[in-house]
């Protein structure tokens, strides 16, 4: 749904533009055009523009040029357009070199080429673009969170989005960690300056699937980016999305500084009717992850295990008496005593309870461990030998987790 510096050169007046650098981040997405001349050019942009100069206030500096890719670059702008000709005969190789270093795309355009028809295409084509997306958005909320009748008009209109029945789309819903805090630290209050950093971490997200060849059918929901990524059918569908998971993580990480983001992986289908299942699937796993206090973490909702069986219970009380049945003499105890054989328990567990293995992740000597291990037996009158006893207790841990308690 967006335009990128791969597309842009196939726009109309783009005839006798060329790429002479950094090819590798050709498909970036550009949110905007801008002609704009300033030394301090990096404090009027945002992130996400095309920028172009005819080099009338920097000609043959190339300082001043090196300096001026080296800031845009770092303020995650598409590409750069030098009209070449006049003020800058061509790009100096310095400059080549370091663009195809950063992967940041740098064009060439002929000076008696006309600026203002080629940023009035760009700008008609990116305004294009953002119809599309919001038309999509409310059609993607009708299906998944509204009462949308699976209709063969609802099924075309999906085809006009990109819906292929012949592929199967797997959820992937990408959560901003503590987004209001992340806004307060940077004084973002404006409700127009938050849709645009929500339309720049979706623009990042597509063009990792773009990168990746995945037409996904996407939308924005409060702080988090629904996308059902269309897989061709196979064993291998798995890695592949986790593969894309982790790459978008990564790259919001690495964008947008002090943001982090993680990605609920939900389940697959061929049919639209099951959309809504596949994305609730994947805000599951996102919300164990989050129980589990775990943030920049991408959760797969089939490796969630028991946790799944909670979110069917109509009834928690049962849950919560068999973890006070079971562990709340421990918790207790730490709390009376300022001890943390919960704590110790749980690392026990997770080691496969092997003794030396916890205490070295503890710090703690390996006899202080065994007399914790007998204490916790000892106050739970249990024992940790019982498997069945090792099953509850780990089930009643898990409790603890998805309750908060």
């Amino acid at each position: 749904m967006f335009l990128t510096c791969e597309e842009m050169v196939k726009l109309s007046h783009l005839e006798k533009i060329k790429l002479v650098a950094g090819k590798g981040g050709i498909k970036r997405i550009i949110t905007w055009a801008h002609v704009i001349e300033l030394d301090d050019v990096a404090d009027w942009v945002k992130g996400g523009e095309l920028l172009f100069i005819t080099g009338v206030s920097i000609q043959n500096d190339l300082n001043a040029l090196i300096k001026l890719v080296k800031d845009i670059e770092a303020r995650n702008l598409s590409g750069l357009v030098i009209n070449v000709g006049r003020y800058i005969k061509e790009t100096p190789k310095e400059v080549v070199d370091l663009a195809n270093a950063m992967n940041f795309p740098i064009f060439e355009l002929p000076f008696e080429v006309k600026l203002i028809d080629v940023i009035q295409s760009i700008c008609r084509e990116i305004f294009n673009s953002r119809i599309k997306e919001e038309s999509m958005n409310s059609f993607m909320k009708a299906v998944i969170f509204g009462n949308e009748k699976i209709t063969t008009e609802t099924l075309n209109k999906a085809v006009i989005y990109g819906y292929n029945s012949k592929k199967c789309y797997h959820s992937l819903v990408v959560d901003i960690d503590s987004f209001k805090v992340y806004l307060k630290k940077n004084n973002i209050r404006e409700e127009k300056e938050i849709e645009e950093l929500k339309t720049f971490i979706q623009q990042l997200i597509d063009s990792i699937m773009y990168k990746h060849n995945k037409k996904a059918l996407c939308m924005i929901q409060s702080d988090s980016f629904i996308n059902l990524v269309p897989m061709y059918k196979g064993n291998n569908n798995r890695d592949e999305i986790i593969v894309i998971a982790k790459e978008i993580k990564l790259t919001i990480k690495e964008r947008i500084k002090e943001l982090t983001v993680s990605v609920g992986l939900g389940g697959g289908t061929t049919e639209i009717k099951y959309f809504s299942k596949i994305v609730f699937s994947a805000q599951k796993a996102l919300d164990i992850s989050k129980r589990n206090s775990k943030i920049d973490y991408v959760s797969d909702y089939k490796k969630t295990g028991v946790y799944r069986l909670f979110f069917d219970m109509s009834n928690y009380d049962e849950m919560r008496n068999l973890y006070e049945e079971t562990l709340h003499k421990l918790e207790r105890y730490d709390t009376k005593n300022s001890s943390n054989l919960l704590e110790t328990l749980e690392m026990y567990l997770e080691k496969q309870k092997n003794i030396g293995l916890s205490a070295e992740f503890l710090y703690i000597h390996r006899n202080t461990m065994k007399y914790r291990i007998n204490r916790i037996e000892e106050i739970l009158g249990c024992d940790l030998k019982d498997d069945n006893i090792i099953f509850q207790i780990t089930l009643c841990i898990k409790i603890r987790k998805f309750l908060n308690i």
